[in-house]
């Protein structure tokens, strides 16, 4: 028998004490989303199987965008392999970029602070905790702007609580956040394009 949950036999509410303990005898596995060299070689393999050569910017482009499950990174790659054929295209960035937007644009987004953060976290390989302390370090202070800019344009939430996200700070560091990116982006083309990557980062993988 194999049962699924979100949680570990002994944080389940709700259930008989003998229930639990007997789930508890079993083998638990914590399952998580796939890590990115594990995507990679997913989306080789099955680009293999389809009799396909996708290059490596490609297969790394999807990888790093499409994080929640196996599934949709799946259904990416043979929306991909779709749209070239229709379309008589070359698999190409360009179209990888397209068809990660068309199913960002299809779904359900429902973005919160805390996914905003995980990202921006991921991508710039810095720790949760870091983003939240008042750490004066450049590429820490940068990032935070940027969740915070984020957390502004993606979500309904208030200054006032995108404040206390990210370590208790005011209403009035997050508008001098804000202010300082929204300034940022039209005269640095690399902040912009790594703002863009971001937004489509967040809006593929939390709906």
């Amino acid at each position: 028998i194999i049962l699924s949950s979100d949680k570990p036999p002994k944080d389940l509410n709700g259930l008989n004490e003998r229930l639990i303990s007997r789930f508890q005898w079993g083998l638990s596995a914590d399952i998580q989303p796939p890590e990115l060299e594990t995507r990679i070689a997913i989306l080789k393999k099955k680009s293999e199987d389809f009799g396909m050569t996708i290059l490596s910017d490609v297969i790394e482009y999807i990888a790093n965008n499409i994080t929640s499950n196996i599934r949709e990174l799946e259904g990416c790659l043979i929306k991909l392999l779709a749209n070239a054929s229709l379309n008589s295209k070359e698999i190409n960035l360009e179209l990888a970029k397209k068809t990660v937007k068309e199913i960002a644009t299809n779904r359900k987004v429902n973005i919160t602070i805390e996914n905003i953060t995980k990202i921006v976290c991921d991508y710039f390989k810095i720790d949760e905790n870091k983003i939240r302390d008042k750490t004066r370090r450049k590429e820490i202070v940068s990032a935070r702007q940027i969740a915070m800019y984020l957390s502004k344009e993606m979500t309904k939430s208030s200054l006032k609580t995108i404040g206390l996200h990210f370590g208790g700070r005011d209403h009035s560091t997050v508008i001098h956040a804000c202010t300082l990116i929204q300034d940022s982006i039209l005269i640095d083309p690399v902040l912009e394009e790594t703002i863009g990557d971001l937004k489509n980062t967040i809006e593929v993988n939390f709906s």
